[in-house]
């Protein structure tokens, strides 16, 4: 059979419809029961409503299935009572209070009290009381004392800091400074004068150097020189493998130790430029023109060390915990900036370093 409310097929024999819920067995049932009526705010629901859509309430169904529609229609079902009109009103909220109307604001303005605005017998008292000194009309001026003792005690903060370092009275300075100067070193090696020299001792040995040798003695100087400048070259070979073994190693001191041979190189040309230089010889000295050009050729073969010594000095300054291939890039910059000078000292370098091996001249010899 079909529902006559939903209108889907149930069974025959069915009393209620599965899907609407609408009793559809037996004529006892009165014709009535199609609807109902809210017993809350009279709104008509229909047989299969469980709550009333306008009020929301449940319907007189749900409480009472025995209720005939007469009663339905009167709100006499369930235990909700009818709403009467002092419910309602009950129920509503308190009138907002109305505006104050143009006498009232009249009124006010007329009260002092009700105003900002001083009263002339406050202020003839505040004029009479010798004790008073308020301007009722301005704020007190605001004082100053605060920000100037900041002030003092930020000058006697830096001005006691200067002299704790200039002064030094508890005598702590000389071994900040030796601190600073071993972080320096350790930091950029290669910018260090070689071990046990100073400026002083370099002077000293200038003047000593500076007394008249005879050419003998200059030609062994000058050979000596010229083999370190050639073993300092030769060297590279060393250097070049050393670098690119460690240059980017994690431990610090493999680094340390793979650069140590580009720095000892570099500091031997430095050592026989200065050699040479010492021997102060005269434009007309027969080794003056091979003297120069040894200096020239110490200065080729330096510079191709050099690179690898800038390079490592980057790389030894990478900061602790910090892995030297973040920084590779910097570390190669020395390496790719100077590609065409290191090209033309090595070139520079090839083309004379036989031709300018120094030669004992002839009536040179010592008396």
């Amino acid at each position: 059979m079909i529902c006559p409310h939903c209108f889907k097929t149930i069974e025959d024999d069915a009393s209620f419809c599965p899907h609407c819920s609408t009793y559809v067995g037996g004529a006892e049932v009165s014709v009535h029961d199609e609807f109902v009526f809210c017993e809350g705010c009279g709104a008509r629901l229909s047989a299969h409503d469980r709550t009333c859509p306008k009020c929301g309430r449940p319907a007189p169904g749900i409480l009472s299935t025995k209720s005939s529609s007469s009663d339905l229609a009167a709100g006499k079902t369930a235990s909700f009572p009818r709403l009467t009109q002092s419910m309602i009103e009950s129920e509503m909220p308190s009138p907002r209070p109305s505006a104050p109307t143009a006498a009232q604001v009249l009124s006010d303005s007329m009260d002092p009290s009700a105003t900002n605005v001083l009263r002339a017998s406050d202020i003839e008292a505040a004029a009479a009381s010798p004790s008073s000194d308020v301007d009722p009309y301005h704020k007190p001026k605001k004082r100053y004392v605060k920000p100037l003792v900041c002030s003092a005690l930020a000058i006697a903060l830096v001005g006691g800091g200067a002299y704790f370092v200039m002064e030094d009275p508890l005598g702590v300075m000389p071994g900040f400074y030796q601190a600073f100067e071993e972080a320096a070193r350790d930091m950029y090696p290669s910018r260090q004068l070689p071990q046990g020299s100073s400026p002083a001792s370099s002077e000293s040995q200038a003047s000593t150097q500076s007394v008249e040798m005879t050419d003998e003695r200059v030609f062994q100087i000058l050979s000596s020189s010229y083999n370190k400048i050639v073993s300092a070259y030769d060297s590279l070979g060393t250097i070049i493998d050393d670098y690119e073994y460690g240059f980017i190693a994690n431990d610090k001191s493999v680094r340390q130790d793979k650069s140590s041979s580009a720095y000892a190189a570099r500091d031997a040309l430095d050592q026989v430029v200065d050699e040479i230089g010492q021997l102060d010889l005269d434009e007309d000295s027969v080794y003056y023109e091979d003297a120069q050009r040894l200096i020239q050729l110490a200065g080729w073969a330096r510079t191709r060390v050099d690179v690898y010594c800038a390079s490592w000095d980057i790389s030894l300054a990478v900061p602790e915990g910090e892995k030297p291939s973040a920084h590779q890039s910097d570390i190669l910059a020395p390496l790719r900036d100077r590609t065409q000078e290191d090209s033309e000292a090595r070139d520079s370098y090839y083309a004379n370093v036989v031709q300018w091996k120094p030669v004992e001249k002839d009536g040179a010899s010592a008396e």
